[in-house]
């Protein structure tokens, strides 16, 4: 992996630190905002430097496929817990039902990760611990939020497109079995994206509360990146990478 290159431009922000794709979707009439917020989060990706765009810049071997298998796991583990932690502060009878069959999903997926680790001897995540950022941005942040509305933009926008990117990134890298499961928690993340459009559009009426799912979308951004410059870092203190690039001050 080469160091990243600190000449690659960083996306543009707006005075209230807003990338400028996501402040024009806030500008947007109504009825386009959602369309515009995700390709505001589709231009912010794109303007990242290479070795900051995806996780997966590397060949994988058996190693770091654990690795992965378990961070993923652990991914989905604690979605489960933190959208069901949501239900009993979600007083929209849609919403509800909807992210119920999320919990559904997201357990599932835990559940046949669980069981690619168990074929590699691996049958319990007790002995695994994610980095700090991890645990910022999955155990702090995304059960935060003051409503359904930032709940939801935060982890059914920016979370579940960056989940569903990245397993289209590495599944040609898998061995048949693992992605086999992945194939088979594809539509599910589909699914979850469709929920996040539909609140949205439903919920998300006023400039007030645009302004408010913009900048949860654009913490969650900020946050993923940090979340994949950790799981470099791992990789790297395995041997299982080169060292990146220090982190600027």
């Amino acid at each position: 992996m080469r160091p990243t290159d600190r000449s690659d431009p960083a996306p543009t922000t707006g005075p209230d630190g807003i990338p400028d794709g996501l402040a024009r979707a806030v500008a947007a009439a109504p009825e386009d905002f959602y369309d515009d917020l995700v390709t505001g989060l589709a231009r912010a990706r794109a303007d990242l430097p290479a070795d900051e765009a995806t996780f997966f810049n590397r060949p994988m071997g058996e190693r770091e496929l654990v690795e992965w298998l378990c961070f993923q796991a652990w991914y989905e583990q604690q979605a489960a817990i933190f959208i069901g932690g949501w239900l009993a502060r979600t007083p929209e009878d849609d919403a509800f039902t909807l992210l119920a069959r999320q919990i559904r999903d997201e357990a599932r997926h835990y559940q046949l990760l669980m069981r690619a680790l168990d074929r590699r001897g691996i049958s319990s995540l007790d002995r695994w611990r994610p980095e700090p950022e991890w645990q910022e941005w999955v155990v702090g942040w995304y059960p935060s939020g003051d409503d359904t509305l930032e709940r939801v933009a935060a982890h059914n926008i920016t979370g579940e497109i960056g989940a569903r990117d990245a397993m289209l990134a590495v599944s040609p890298r898998l061995p048949v079995d693992v992605a086999g499961a992945v194939a088979r928690i594809l539509p599910d993340e589909e699914f979850h994206l469709r929920l996040g459009a539909t609140i949205v559009r439903r919920y998300c009426v006023t400039d007030e509360a645009r302004q408010r799912v913009a900048a949860r979308v654009r913490h969650t951004f900020e946050l993923e990146q940090a979340g994949r410059a950790a799981y470099n870092r791992r990789m790297a203190r395995l041997g299982l990478a080169d060292d990146p690039a220090p982190a600027s001050v």
